[in-house]
């Protein structure tokens, strides 16, 4: 499986330097983000899941949000929802948990 990765990553690598990709700049970005997606580790997490593990309810994480003190939600490839890094969620909540 890891052969037929590589072999295709190797094939987008090919076509952009030799100009002949057909992929449009919104499609470009799509696939960038995610390949940093499994590339970072990081796990994405619902809002639900976000305001659930923070222990708060969802207009008090949406007010967080609003006021920057969490960070706000990314689109990701394939879901509908917006999604949040569990590591940021976690380092918000250490913020918190210090004030």
């Amino acid at each position: 499986m890891l052969h037929l990765l590589k072999k295709l990553l190797l094939k987008i690598v090919d076509d952009i330097d030799s100009g002949n990709t057909n992929m449009t700049e919104d499609e470009l970005l799509e696939t960038v983000e995610y390949l940093k997606k499994f590339n970072s580790r990081d796990k994405f997490i619902s809002k639900y899941q976000a305001y659930t593990y923070l222990n708060i309810s969802r207009a008090h994480f949406d007010n967080l949000v609003r006021e920057g003190v969490l960070p706000k939600g990314r689109k990701v490839p394939g879901f509908k929802e917006l999604q949040w890094s569990l590591k940021e969620i976690k380092d918000a909540k250490i913020l918190r948990d210090n004030k």
